[in-house]
C-alpha cells in the first residue's frame, strides 16, 4: 500500500471512530462563517489558509497526524519538539489534537517560501531562547517559555524603511507561529468542539480562543 493509500484508510478509519472527518468539520465550519474560513487567528493571506480549503490535503493529513506512531514529517526531531511545546504554550491542548505533526504534513506539500518563512519563525523562538536563558526553548520551564511569547506578541511588527526590505521582528515570526498552530488547531476534531461543534452543528456565534487573549 502506498502513502497516499494509506493516508486515506487512516481517514476513513478516523471516520468512523468520531463520526466526521476533519475535511467534513472544515466544510461546514467554511458553511456556518458565511463569506470566509471562520477560525480564529489565521492572518489574511497566511499560508494554512489554502490548506484549509482543499479538501484533498485536509483527508490525508488529517489522518495521518491523527496516527499515534506516525514518524515526523518535514521536521527533525528537534524541530518537532520544540514545535510541540510552543504550539502547546500557545493553545493548550495543541499536544493532544497533533498539531506539529499536521503541519508538518501541510509544510511537506508547500511551497519553498512558506517552508522556509515557518522554519526561520522557529529558529528565531530557539534564538531568542538561547539568547536569553541559554537553552533551547523545549527546555525552558514553563515560566521561561511564556515570557518568550508574551514579549514576542507584544513586540512591534517590523517596518519597511523607504527603498529598503521590510525587517521581520519576533512579532512577525510570532505571527506566522499563531496562525499555522491556530489552523491546525481549530481545524480538528478537538479545536472544533472548543468552537462549538456539537456533531451536527456550530454555534451561532464562537468563544475567543483562549491563545488570543494570552498572547495578543
Amino acid at each position: 500500500m502506498n502513502k497516499e493509500q494509506d493516508l486515506t484508510v487512516l481517514d476513513h478509519h478516523r471516520k468512523r471512530e468520531s463520526g466526521i472527518n476533519r475535511r467534513e468539520m472544515v466544510r461546514r465550519l467554511m458553511m456556518a462563517g458565511g463569506a470566509g474560513l471562520a477560525l480564529p487567528g489565521i492572518t489574511e493571506g497566511h499560508p494554512i489558509a489554502k490548506h484549509l480549503a482543499n479538501a484533498g490535503a485536509l483527508a490525508q493529513t488529517g489522518a495521518h497526524a491523527a496516527k499515534p506512531d506516525s514518524d515526523p514529517v518535514f521536521f527533525d526531531p528537534h524541530q518537532d519538539e520544540t514545535l510541540t511545546v510552543l504550539a502547546e504554550r500557545i493553545i493548550p491542548g495543541s499536544s493532544k489534537a497533533q498539531v506539529s505533526g499536521f503541519i508538518g504534513l501541510l509544510l511537506s506539500v508547500d511551497t519553498q517560501d512558506a517552508q522556509k518563512q515557518f522554519l526561520a519563525s522557529l529558529s528565531a523562538f530557539e534564538a531568542e531562547s538561547l539568547r536569553r536563558f541559554s537553552h533551547p526553548y523545549k527546555d525552558l520551564t514553563e515560566t521561561q517559555q511564556n515570557e518568550i511569547l508574551t514579549s514576542a506578541s507584544t513586540a512591534e511588527p517590523g517596518q519597511a524603511a523607504e527603498g529598503q526590505p521590510r525587517q521581520v521582528t519576533l512579532r512577525d515570526h510570532f505571527e506566522n507561529m499563531k496562525s499555522w498552530v491556530s489552523g491546525a488547531y481549530y481545524s480538528s476534531e478537538i479545536g472544533m468542539k472548543e468552537l462549538g461543534w456539537t456533531g451536527q452543528v456550530f454555534f451561532t456565534s464562537f468563544p475567543s480562543c483562549q491563545e488570543s487573549s494570552e498572547h495578543q
